[in-house]
């Protein structure tokens, strides 16, 4: 008896010593500064496209309508420019809803060209971003074929697109696959389907993809028409040529994006080519091809 007494009298001093201890701790966030974002691309024979926004606080909410995210993330009223080595050009702000990402800077009196460097100058926020980008020559695919996803022995409509194509063999080259349905009006990048040449300098590759991610699409669902094309799927391409420190910036974002929400992730640092603020500001040329998806 006495011994069970003792028992109880260490279980209940045990208990008081371990409440005893619990502190309510309050951590005061340091409030992020306000930086120039920036998601910029120079195409090949096409205009320049800039949306510039600014960063959010983690905790902040998210508008839930564009009205809202126009108001309060969107700069409309920065001042934009590119300089292509010999002229200075401004951009203007334009809304378009038929074309991602709606909101942006641009000018048609701009055209990108191969192997031309564009300095890129945003003035917002009572702060100065810039960035320099080179478009490199393109890079052809040799041949795009569909093949039946082999992961499922009882698929046999749904599958990937296969890409062949031979890497230069000077060092330093990087991609991005662009594809879109014909059914489609947009072309939009294909996660994952983006590297450069570190492991396969000059080397005949081959790659397979699924269809590209589409804006404002169910995250958290998988579905299998949305992610693999079908037989007789008529897609087109964009294979896209970029430099180094472009793929990074897409290589880390994309990493970063796949970790999201995962409390057991080591946290990524997103690289950016942005001196003065966040982003990217990316030169690119593109070989396009289309296949009919056929066994």
């Amino acid at each position: 008896m006495k011994t069970k007494t003792l028992s109880i009298l260490t279980i209940l001093l045990l208990s008081f010593f371990v409440f005893s201890c619990e502190r309510e701790i309050e951590i005061e966030l340091d409030q992020s500064e306000e930086s120039i974002v920036i998601e910029g691309i120079i195409e090949a024979g096409g205009n320049p496209r800039v949306l510039v926004s600014k960063n959010r606080g983690f905790f902040n909410d998210f508008p839930s309508d564009i009205v809202a995210l126009l108001d309060t993330f969107i700069l409309q009223n920065a001042v934009v420019t590119v300089n292509d080595g010999q002229t200075t050009y401004p951009l203007t702000f334009v809304l378009n809803p038929f074309e991602y990402p709606f909101a942006y800077y641009t000018t048609t009196a701009l055209v990108g060209e191969v192997g031309k460097t564009y300095l890129l100058t945003v003035q917002a926020l009572g702060k100065t971003a810039t960035a320099r980008t080179k478009i490199p020559p393109p890079v052809p695919v040799d041949s795009l074929y569909f093949g039946i996803n082999v992961f499922d022995i009882n698929e046999d409509s749904l599958g990937f697109l296969y890409a062949v194509y031979q890497d230069p063999d000077t060092l330093g080259n990087a991609y991005r696959l662009y594809a879109k349905k014909s059914s489609e009006t947009q072309y939009f990048p294909v996660s994952g389907a983006i590297t450069n040449d570190e492991f396969i300098n000059g080397r005949l590759v081959t790659f397979f993809s699924g269809q590209s991610d589409k804006p404002f699409g169910v995250q958290d669902t998988f579905i299998e028409q949305d992610f693999f094309y079908r037989l007789g799927d008529t897609i087109q391409i964009k294979f896209c040529s970029i430099g180094i420190r472009e793929f990074e910036f897409y290589n880390t974002f994309e990493a970063a994006l796949g970790t999201n929400g995962n409390p057991f992730a080591s946290p990524i640092i997103i690289k950016t080519n942005i001196e003065g603020g966040l982003g990217v500001w990316c030169g690119q040329s593109y070989f396009s091809d289309t296949l009919i998806a056929t066994n």
